[in-house]
């Protein structure tokens, strides 16, 4: 529980002077969404017994008797005398969260529909939380509007289209591009779940042979250079080498954006992508032409074209060595209340996605720290944060770290404006479906955490080194 606690001695010293006990007022609204850590309250609003009702309450700046009754469901007397409609918190009264629901589902204001939103969530992580007591109260669409809430959403969604075809287009100016973090980019070089450009490995190697006065990567390039064939350049290795020393004096020039369809594949500026992730540029530029095809550069191109096992798998490792410097994977974090079947729900895991590594931490001793760091990183509000921490604490401290590779991620905006992957939302889905009823007071979301996005774990591999 939380309120301002100059807040409640505001209101003490407010009933003294009008002559009013504690027991005879419930503070209502808002004010109840600050105690249970949803919101602060701007204002307290207060209810007070019908027996102070000839009495004129003196003027306050925070401080407000709203009008009776406040509920449509329970008169005021009630929510002061029924223990069961309020809340008990230093010696006062707050109504209990679902009539403010009740209430903020009749309103419907922009800031009502916010509160709903979070005090859904409330109710989806206590297990007290009563629906029996307003869900027959509750307004309900008519038939009519239904349609019309169906339409709206079908004209968004073609808006949304539109939009998309626009951001789309073909006919460019030549400066025209747009910024996008380096590692999405390699991540979108994905064809039918398989990596397509392994071209970039190569140039990536023969980077680093020229750095570290390593061959290997030198004679890669030049062997795959020659098998391409078509260079408009007598000597590739040597224009590559020039490209690179440009680009470590002078940093990557906005002025060449990488040519990409409309899928993010790339069509145009390999050397350039190569060089941004071994200079660890953090953005690039990209142009799009979404009539343009994408080239076949995944592994099946270098069988094709003699490249030995020993070679292959060379750029195999290379790739994943990539991959995982630039974050290109998901970290599941599985919580104590399931220590038990760690090894079952990786199991699970594996069986749809590659596992990057797996490790425990067993009695971690900035166990609460660790957990509000974690979801800190997607702003979860303290409230939940609490909740979550509240839940485990009956168990051991035992968490298993997963990192897994889900190569089409299928992202899509969340409300935030932050993205999230479809495939992680539905691993986490499944997870807890499995597993929930075999947790002893369970409630959502102590089994399994995932993060949503790249960033997410590039933020959370941190907490734990």
């Amino acid at each position: 529980m939380n309120f301002n606690i100059a807040d409640l001695k505001d209101l003490e010293d407010y009933l003294r002077l009008n002559k009013i006990s504690k027991q005879d007022i419930c503070l209502v609204g808002s004010a109840t969404l600050s105690l249970i850590g949803i919101r602060e309250h701007n204002d307290i609003d207060i209810i007070v017994h019908s027996d102070h009702h000839d009495k004129k309450l003196s003027r306050h700046q925070l401080i407000e008797q709203v009008n009776a009754p406040w509920s449509t469901l329970f008169s005021d007397d009630e929510l002061i005398r029924n223990s069961e409609l309020h809340i008990l918190h230093q010696g006062f009264k707050f109504v209990i969260p679902e009539l403010v629901y009740h209430k903020k589902a009749w309103h419907n204001r922009t800031k009502d529909q916010n509160d709903i939103i979070e005090l859904n969530e409330y109710a989806l992580m206590h297990v007290n939380w009563n629906w029996a007591l307003v869900e027959n109260y509750l307004p309900r669409p008519s038939f009519f509007k239904k349609v019309i809430l169906k339409i709206e959403k079908r004209l968004l969604s073609y808006l949304y289209s539109f939009k998309s075809y626009l951001r789309n287009e073909t006919q460019l100016n030549n400066s025209c591009y747009q910024m996008i973090p380096t590692n999405l980019l390699l991540s979108k070089q994905i064809i039918h779940k398989q990596f397509n450009r392994f071209d970039l490995i190569v140039r990536y190697m023969a980077i680093e042979a020229i750095f570290n006065n390593n061959d290997l990567g030198i004679d890669l390039y030049n062997k795959m250079q020659k098998k391409r064939g078509g260079s408009i350049y007598k000597y590739p290795f040597r224009a590559f080498k020039k490209l690179v020393g440009n680009i470590q004096d002078n940093g990557f020039s906005l002025a060449y954006p990488i040519l990409v369809n409309k899928d993010f594949h790339i069509v145009d500026g390999a050397h350039r992508l190569a060089c941004a992730l071994f200079f660890k540029e953090k953005y690039i530029p990209v142009k799009v032409n979404k009539r343009l095809d994408y080239s076949p550069y995944g592994i099946n191109w270098f069988e094709k074209n003699d490249f030995s096992s020993e070679e292959l798998n060379f750029l195999r490792r290379k790739k994943d060595e990539i991959f995982y410097k630039n974050h290109l994977y998901f970290e599941v974090v599985l919580w104590p209340p399931v220590a038990q079947y760690f090894d079952e729900i990786e199991e699970m895991i594996r069986k749809e996605f590659a596992v990057i590594s797996s490790v425990d931490y067993k009695g971690m001793a900035n166990f609460t720290t660790y957990i509000k760091d974690l979801y800190k990183i997607d702003s979860i509000k303290n409230w939940k944060v609490g909740l979550k921490i509240k839940g485990m604490s009956p168990f051991s401290k035992d968490i298993r770290v997963v990192k897994i590779e889900i190569l089409e991620p299928d992202f899509r905006e969340k409300s935030n404006g932050h993205l999230i992957s479809k495939k992680v939302e539905e691993l986490k889905k499944q997870v807890r479906a499995l597993y929930k009823d075999k947790v002893d007071n369970y409630f959502y979301d102590i089994i399994i955490h995932i993060g949503d996005n790249y960033s997410h774990s590039k933020q959370s591999q941190k907490f734990l080194e």
